[in-house]
């Protein structure tokens, strides 16, 4: 009996065979956490969630080693730790290759890892409810330096089961990753990484274990915050990917104008677009900005020239000027040739500069000197390039008060506030929501190959939407339509198809007004609100997760009613650091 057979004998496994994986068993503070291992390729392992490998333990550094997985074998390497990492109680030079096998004793830190093969029999770990997911998400996205990534997954084939497909993502997971049930076959996953290649190569992993369950399998994948920093435009953009649909089409096939304040304000978007002067887009998230500035460029004379969007928060500084601005060959590290940048490609046409308060102060004072002389310096050239093309500009911040704290700039502000255009929230657009909900439906039931009569939304159904108030606004209402229509499994879609569990009486409009005792003064309501809040931080020793349960609101409108009423946030606890903590 081979060594690596006399370990999966006493770890209570069965001898490795073509369907056994490999898995990693990190022992920490008389805990053993599973790690299930890729078939191949380079995993880093260590105490950042940027790590492959995310291990809780003070003793790691940050990115603590490297284990290469080959057809060869395995081999480990530290990658400059504090605390070094052993392998046959033997220390390792830092970047030095080491041949590793099943059942070897690896010392990383304080921590003991073991290599083992088969992870048939391990226990799979849960699938939660899409209102679980929707929450933690929230409140990953809040989090400061948030690094997360969303993927969908849509499971088919002969004999596809739920079943199957759950047990097999499941015994996929690794710990820190979150798995929920989006609908039958439909599942989403919340990863620990906000690398688009380390997000997509993750994706790719859950594909091939669906395939070897049997099954057919799609991806999508949507990063914060390149593709979105709000839970609603991740779920809508990594949904779109996974059904082969474009992120920019993904949505209804026109805006639905149907309240007073938006007729009013497309008939000032009729008379702006006619000119030329810069536009500034205000609202909250997922309210529309996008079609508002959409709407702009195609009532406008260069309708028939590009529209480019640019999301100012997806791209590091530095990359954000290559892109804006373009680069000469040679400018920096893999500039192997010339390239216009996306203020050039406009040619005549209109640029979105989506979520614009994001842009970092440098790149602010170059777009301002763009905006004063109509062209552009390519990065690495002294040459300035004239460009034809208006700005449109998009923000749910508050410029003005970006203003004051310093984060942007008054001449920058002004400049792109030629006419600023208000789109106001969905919960005051009551009369939009149900026409919007039979749009989107009529979209989703398209996309699954379903006829327009598999579109159909119940009166009961139509009446919660309408009374709901969509904190997360158009793009929110989507979201719900498109889960509800998959559920509905080609009937109407009825109220037991809807996100009840967020659909909570705080959030319904009140009923028709009936005969009751005369309010309470409004300063009263207030403080009693207010207390209310306090109490409930104070039973939940500060959490506001558990604090906006416990009030019955979701952690959005928590945040928003701190403000209102002067209640300062809760700190952040921060864990103290062991004494053999390692570097950043």
């Amino acid at each position: 009996m081979t060594d690596e057979q006399k370990t999966a004998e006493l770890a209570g496994l069965s001898p490795p065979g073509p369907a056994d994986r490999l898995v990693l068993l990190a022992f920490t503070g008389g805990e053993v956490a599973t790690f299930p291992l890729p078939r191949s390729g380079e995993v880093v392992i260590g105490r950042s969630r940027e790590a492959d490998l995310f291990i809780d333990a003070s003793s790691l550094s940050r990115k603590h080693a490297a284990l290469d997985i080959g057809e060869s074998g395995m081999r480990l390497k530290d990658l400059g730790s504090s605390n070094g990492t052993k392998v046959r109680d033997r220390a390792l030079e830092p970047n030095a290759w080491e041949k590793v096998g099943p059942g070897d004793s690896i010392e990383l830190g304080d921590v003991l890892v073991v290599l083992q093969r088969s992870a048939r029999h391990a226990r799979a770990r849960r699938l939660w409810s899409h209102a679980y997911f929707e929450g933690r998400l929230e409140d990953e996205c809040a989090r400061d330096g948030a690094s997360l990534s969303v993927v969908r997954l849509r499971a088919g084939g002969e004999g596809a089961t739920p079943e199957r497909a759950a047990e097999a993502l499941g015994r996929e997971l690794r710990p820190g990753e979150c798995a929920a049930a989006y609908a039958p076959l439909e599942y989403e996953l919340l990863l620990t990484s906000g690398d688009p290649e380390r997000a997509a190569a993750r994706a790719d992993e859950f594909v091939a274990t669906l395939e070897d369950a049997g099954l057919e399998a799609t991806a999508g994948v949507a990063c914060f915050p390149r593709d979105g920093r709000d839970p609603e435009r991740l779920i809508a953009r990594a949904g779109a990917e996974a059904r082969g649909v474009d992120a920019a089409e993904a949505g209804d096939d026109a805006p639905v104008i149907a309240d007073l304040a938006m007729v009013q304000l497309y008939k000032l978007i009729d008379k702006v677009a006619a000119g030329n002067i810069n536009v500034l887009v205000l609202g909250e998230t997922g309210a529309g900005k996008e079609l508002v500035a959409e709407a702009v460029h195609r009532r406008s004379p260069r309708a028939q020239r590009p529209f480019v969007r640019i999301n100012c928060a997806a791209l590091s500084e530095s990359l954000l000027e290559s892109e804006l601005f373009g680069h000469e060959r040679g400018a920096f590290t893999g500039a192997t040739e010339a390239k216009p940048g996306l203020l050039e490609s406009a040619a005549g046409g209109t640029v979105l500069l989506d979520e614009v308060g994001e842009l970092p102060l440098s790149t602010q004072a170059k777009l301002l000197r763009v905006l004063e002389e109509r062209a552009v310096r390519r990065v690495g050239s002294l040459k300035l390039r004239p460009i034809d093309a208006r700005f449109v500009a998009a923000t749910n911040r508050s410029l003005e008060a970006e203003v004051e704290a310093g984060r942007f700039r008054k001449d920058l502000y002004f400049r792109l506030a030629g006419v600023a255009l208000v789109v106001p929230p969905l919960r005051e657009r009551r009369q939009e929501i149900g026409p919007m909900a039979s749009a989107f439906a009529r979209v989703a039931a398209r996309q699954l190959g379903r006829p327009g009569a598999d579109a159909r939304i119940s009166p009961a159904a139509m009446r919660l939407l309408e009374q709901y108030a969509w904190p997360g606004n158009i793009r929110e209402l989507r979201n719900a339509v498109e889960r509800a229509v998959l559920l509905a499994g080609g009937g109407p879609v009825d109220v037991e198809h809807l996100p009840l569990e967020k659909m909570s009486a705080v959030w319904l409009a009140p009923p028709s007004p009936a005969p009751a005792p005369a309010p309470a003064p409004e300063g009263d309501r207030a403080a009693a609100e207010r207390q209310r809040i306090a109490d409930a931080l104070h039973k939940c020793a500060g959490n506001q997760t558990q604090a906006a349960r416990l009030l019955g609101i979701s952690r959005r409108t928590l945040l928003y009613k701190l403000d209102a009423h002067g209640l300062p946030r809760p700190q952040k606890r921060v864990r103290p650091a062991g004494p053999g903590a390692g570097p950043g």
